[in-house]
C-alpha cells in the first residue's frame, strides 16, 4: 500500500486499454509483474510487459506488436511468465469474431537477472511482435474468456453456450479432452461469460458465471457439481475461488456488491459487502493472505479489503 506522502507509480498506455493481469511463472525473485493489452480499432494494438522492482522502485517495460486485434482478456501460465493468452476480436468475412491465442514473448527481449529493457517511447522503433504458440479455437464458436489450470497443463475456454477443457502438453497440437454445453436445465435463456479453476479438488471443477447465476461443472462427466441461483441480478461478473478454504467462493456484478459463499450452502451468502456505486467488474483474492481482496468497479474505485472473519487464519 502507499503511504499518504508518498507519490504513486503512474504508467500510462497509448491507447484505451481493457485488459490487465498479473503475471505468474517466476519462483526465484519479488518483482512484481504485469501484463496490459490495448483495445483499438484503428492502429496496431500492444501487449505491454511491466516489472516493478519494490526495493528500487523502477519500473522496467517492454512493448510488443498484438496484431491479430484488439484485446479483450488476458491470461498469464501459472508456469512460465513468457507464455500468456489473449482474447481478441478480429474481422473475418465482415463479422467481428472473437478468438484465442497463447503466446511467448521472445526469449532475447526479457533477463531474469534484471528488470526488461525500457524502451523510449519517443523513438520511432517498431515494437517487436509476439511469437504465436497456439490457438485455442473451435469453428463456429467465439472464445470470450480463458483460464489456466493452476499447474498449468490444462486450459478451459468458454464460448457462450459451450465449455471446452484443452491438454496443452504439446503446445505445438493443444487437444480438446471434453467440452460441455448449457441446456434448458442450466440456463440457456442466458450466456456463459466468465470461468474459474477451483484450485481445490485436485482442479477437476471448473465455474462459470451464466446470466445473473453461478454454475460450476465436473470435469470428469461434465455435469453442474453445484449451482447458485439469482447471484447477482441481473449479471455476474466475476468470481474467485478462496485459495485455501476449500469451498469459499467469492462473486461481484451489476448489483454493485460483493458477495462471499459456501458453496455447501449456495441459498444464503457468508458475507455482502456494498462499498461500491456501480458495476463491480472484478475480485480477485490475495493468493498468499486471503484475507485480502481486491475489486475494481465502474464507479472508478478499486478497493483493498481486509476480511479477517472469512479468511483461512482469522486469528493470525
Amino acid at each position: 500500500m502507499v503511504d499518504d506522502d508518498e507519490a504513486p507509480l503512474i504508467y500510462g498506455v497509448e491507447f484505451q486499454a481493457r485488459a490487465l493481469c498479473a503475471v505468474s511463472g517466476v519462483q526465484d525473485d519479488d518483482t512484481v509483474r504485469f501484463l496490459v493489452g490495448t483495445q483499438s480499432i484503428k492502429f496496431e494494438n500492444q501487449v505491454h510487459f511491466l516489472e516493478y522492482d519494490e526495493e528500487s522502485g523502477m519500473l522496467g517495460k517492454s512493448i510488443y506488436a498484438h496484431r491479430a486485434g484488439e484485446i479483450w482478456r488476458m491470461a498469464s501460465s501459472p508456469n512460465d511468465h513468457r507464455h500468456f493468452a489473449t482474447i481478441y476480436q478480429t474481422i473475418e468475412d465482415s463479422n467481428v469474431v472473437s478468438k484465442c491465442t497463447v503466446w511467448q514473448i521472445p526469449i532475447d527481449s526479457t533477463n531474469d537477472e534484471s528488470t526488461s529493457a525500457i524502451i523510449d517511447d519517443s523513438s520511432n522503433q517498431l515494437h517487436q511482435p509476439l511469437r504465436k504458440r497456439f490457438d485455442l479455437n473451435v469453428p463456429n464458436s467465439n472464445i470470450i474468456d480463458i483460464e489456466w489450470e493452476t499447474n498449468g497443463e490444462r486450459i478451459g475456454t468458454i464460448s457462450e453456450t459451450n465449455i471446452y477443457i484443452w491438454n496443452i502438453e504439446q503446445h505445438d497440437s493443444p487437444q480438446i479432452l471434453s467440452t460441455g454445453s448449457i441446456d434448458s436445465k442450466s440456463g440457456a435463456l442466458h450466456k456463459l461469460s466468465c470461468c474459474r479453476w477451483n484450485p481445490h479438488i485436485s482442479t477437476n471443477q471448473l465455474a462459470t458465471t451464466l446470466g445473473p447465476h453461478i454454475r460450476a461443472w465436473d470435469l470428469r462427466s461434465m455435469k453442474c457439481s453445484f449451482s447458485i441461483d439469482n447471484a447477482h441480478p441481473p449479471y455476474v461478473r466475476d468470481i474467485d475461488y478462496n485459495p485455501n478454504r476449500q469451498y469459499h467462493l467469492m462473486t461481484c456484478g451489476d448489483d454493485c456488491r460483493v458477495k462471499f459463499w459456501d458453496v455447501r450452502k449456495p441459498n444464503e451468502c457468508l458475507k455482502i459487502l456494498t462499498d461500491h456505486s456501480h458495476w463491480v467488474w472484478s475480485a480477485r483474492y490475495n493468493r498468499f493472505h486471503d484475507q485480502l481482496i481486491v475489486t475494481s468497479s465502474s464507479d472508478t474505485r478499486v478497493i483493498l479489503f481486509n476480511i479477517a472473519s472469512l479468511s483461512s487464519e482469522p486469528y493470525g
